[in-house]
């Protein structure tokens, strides 16, 4: 075998257990056993047709509603999203969605880009780009909660403080992480007492770059992430407690 043959292998692919739990639940529909609109078991249900814990189904059903193909509704349980043609084309990236250790990976890129942006942003943004920043305060006429535009919203946020940075390679590289950061940021948003905390956060960083305050709009940018990583750590985290 020749040196290029060689090189030519991909190893073995490992999943977790959640991985492949979520992969069957997908299969399910993609058979046409579960269809839009349909109601799934309870977790104690799925785990014993599984044969798996408690926790791990629970870990895969939120995997599954972060990543657009199952919606939870408080109070009434889980069910199949009525579109979900585009999460079948899409490749999920499980391990990015499932490691504490890619959690700081992708923060530690984030506070590297946005910290610096929201500095730039309050050295050189003109008083338009400053009004679009302001965009997040939308947040507070959402009723309810609604994830999908809660994260719209959260991204376009950080996305209007890039380009007030001036700085091309800064807001393509932004616009390259949006995919995984809408993950993060959806993740995060789904804590039941997220919303009220991030518009606080937003509204400290907004300020401070409407004062073309530079220290003041770091400090305030490297809170806010600091903070989200706190709440995404806590929703990746395996959870404790019996099965």
């Amino acid at each position: 075998m020749s040196r290029k043959q060689r090189l030519s292998l991909e190893p073995i692919e490992q999943r977790t257990m959640t991985e492949l739990v979520s992969q069957r639940l997908v299969a399910l529909l993609s058979d046409g056993a579960l269809r839009p609109g349909d109601k799934l078991p309870p977790e104690r249900e799925l785990a014993q047709q599984l044969g798996v814990g408690r926790t791990t189904v629970r870990e895969a059903l939120k995997l599954l509603t972060l990543s657009g193909l199952l919606e939870a509704r408080r109070g009434d349980g889980t069910y199949v999203r009525q579109s979900f043609t585009s999460f079948l084309s899409q490749q999920i990236e499980w391990p990015v969605l499932l490691s504490v250790q890619e959690v700081d990976k992708i923060v530690e890129v984030r506070e590297a880009l946005e910290v610096k942006a929201a500095r730039l942003a309050a050295e050189r943004a003109t008083s338009e780009e400053v009004e679009r920043i302001g965009i997040f305060r939308d947040l507070l006429e959402i009723e309810g909660r609604d994830i999908e535009r809660e994260t719209d919203l959260d991204l376009e946020f950080h996305h209007a403080i890039a380009e007030a940075s001036h700085n091309e390679l800064l807001s393509r590289l932004m616009l390259s992480l949006q995919n995984i950061l809408r993950q993060y940021i959806a993740l995060s948003n789904q804590m039941t007492d997220r919303l009220e905390t991030t518009v606080t956060e937003h509204q400290a960083i907004y300020d401070a770059i409407a004062a073309s305050d530079v220290d003041g709009a770091e400090r305030a940018m490297s809170e806010h992430l600091a903070l989200s990583k706190a709440w995404i750590l806590k929703a990746v985290s395996p959870e404790t407690g019996t099965e």
